[in-house]
């Protein structure tokens, strides 16, 4: 493995014990990413598989196998790992721990996963906001002043938002800043919060929205996507009216926040036609100028940000 990023010091408290090596996980509803790295930010293996997602949360017994599975590949002992890092897509509590608002997967909401992991693994185990991570993976990846008030918002099947305002993740109180799927939408979004309890704008901007606009529906999202690329005008419309819509988001996020960058990602968001329309659509909205990137890390994106949270908190026990 050749990757290696840099850390900044986060506003999470120490959790790790004494070791030089770090997992970080980033568990999403239809696949798992997980790698191992050094204490000075080499990642040393990887692996990518299917989530086992359904009824008492098979996916947890995964998690170990596959933190066994990377100590094993990077050829050392699990007992060396000083800790663990994971995103989830869920708000997570930073008074309790408890996850919630995650659709995806069948995660339990009356016990943390925290607790959960640490019955199973001879270490401890941070749990994370899967996109906070992506926001902070992003922020390692960019010169110090980028670091410093940066957005990550991801477009795919579910729509999120991290933030990192002085090189720390902010959280909000109850662990739910940044959910930007339930920003009210529509003619009348008190009607439709009843009827879609998911997420208005996650809802028109996501994998359902940008589907149902395609009028000849049955398509996938990478099937549109590779359909305008060959210049069909139904996808292309499809693409236009989803990033048309998505800047109304972005645009009351930056008037907000006023961050320094805003980075795009996820499935829909990673793709170039996308970003070009959201910057235009959004630009036109705002009488100030916009700094809008692509992700860095792409896919990767939560598995490097997990891991280099984990490597920093790592670094701040030894």
């Amino acid at each position: 493995m050749t990757d290696q990023f840099s850390t900044t010091v986060s506003d999470t408290a120490p959790r790790m014990k004494e070791g030089t090596y770090a997992i970080g996980i980033d568990l999403g509803g239809t696949k798992i990413i997980g790698g191992l790295a050094d204490c000075g930010g080499h990642l040393l293996a990887e692996l990518t598989e299917p989530t086992e997602n359904g009824p008492d949360a098979p996916v947890l017994q995964q998690i170990v196998r596959l933190s066994e599975r990377l100590a094993s590949l990077a050829g050392i002992a699990l007992k060396d790992v000083a800790g663990m890092v994971i995103g989830i897509p869920s708000a997570v509590s930073p008074d309790t721990g408890l996850a919630s608002l995650s659709p995806n997967l069948c995660l339990p909401e009356d016990q943390p996963l925290q607790t959960l992991l640490e019955q199973a693994l001879p270490f401890p185990v941070t749990v994370e906001n899967d996109v906070n991570l992506s926001a902070f993976g992003e922020a390692q990846a960019r010169p110090p002043k980028d670091r410093q008030s940066l957005v990550f918002a991801s477009f795919g099947t579910g729509v999120g938002m991290g933030i990192v305002i002085e090189g720390k993740i902010v959280r909000g109180a109850f662990g739910r800043a940044g959910e930007i799927a339930y920003l009210p939408f529509g003619s009348d979004p008190h009607a439709g919060a009843e009827v879609n309890p998911d997420g208005l704008f996650e809802a028109v901007v996501g994998t359902a929205g940008i589907r149902q606009r395609f009028a000849r529906g049955g398509e996938t999202v990478a099937d549109i996507f590779a359909r305008a690329a060959r210049g069909e005008q139904d996808a292309l419309n499809a693409i236009e009216e989803t990033a048309r819509t998505a800047s109304i988001g972005i645009a009351s996020v930056l008037t907000l926040i006023d961050p320094q960058l805003i980075v795009i990602g996820g499935g829909i968001g990673s793709q170039a036609v996308f970003q070009d329309k959201l910057r235009a659509y959004t630009q036109r909205l705002l009488p100030f100028p916009i700094r809008m990137e692509p992700s860095r890390y792409s896919a990767k994106a939560g598995l490097m940000g997990a891991t280099a949270l984990a490597v920093d908190l790592l670094q701040r026990v030894r």
